[in-house]
């Protein structure tokens, strides 16, 4: 059985939280997962409730989102508020509940096994693309597990064929020019 806390996941991480223009993005809050809330740069709290209900929620969206609120006194009242929402009464930050796969992920790229896999990557990318357009593999002909397999074997063969005729190609042939006198 295979220890899933061993496996680094080599993917970029998408992350749509952070403001391109002045404003505050997610990254300018830091988050308390003990107890579940973010504060901004003024101390204030950003929390997923701010009353108790009756009937318990989990307050995740069906896009598998939590958002975190401040208040709107707290917001009112901050001397950094333009910075941070100036077009809205409070502040919402929207966290997936798969951010912590999600920090794993951005802490794996920054490391140069990441970059190297990345690297890697685009010369298979670039294999599968040449087989695509060049050699007319866009679809299987042959029906079947085993035929696909032979099918791609071939595919794989006339690649390796064409790279090996290439760095074992001695250039064209040497012309001579006698010289004139």
């Amino acid at each position: 059985m295979v220890n899933e806390a061993n496996i680094e996941p080599h993917v970029p991480v998408m992350d749509w939280g952070d403001e391109q223009d002045d404003r505050f993005g997610r990254s300018d809050f830091s988050f308390d997962e003990d107890k579940d809330l973010y504060t901004c740069r003024n101390g204030n709290e950003l929390r997923r409730f701010w009353r108790n209900y009756t009937k318990p929620r989990t307050g995740v969206t069906k896009s598998k989102e939590i958002k975190y609120r401040s208040r709107k006194s707290d917001c009112a009242s901050c001397p950094m508020k333009e910075q941070c929402c100036p077009n809205t009464d409070i502040r919402k930050i929207s966290r997936s509940i798969y951010e912590p796969a999600r920090d794993v992920a951005r802490a794996v790229s920054e490391t140069p096994a990441y970059r190297k896999t990345r690297r890697q990557r685009k010369q298979v990318e670039m294999l599968f693309a040449h087989m695509k357009r060049i050699l007319k593999v866009d679809r299987l002909r042959l029906r079947g597990l085993s035929g696909a397999q032979d099918e791609f074997l071939l595919t794989a063969t006339a690649q390796n064929l064409r790279r090996m005729a290439k760095y074992l190609s001695t250039g064209p042939p040497a012309v001579r020019v006698s010289p004139i006198f």
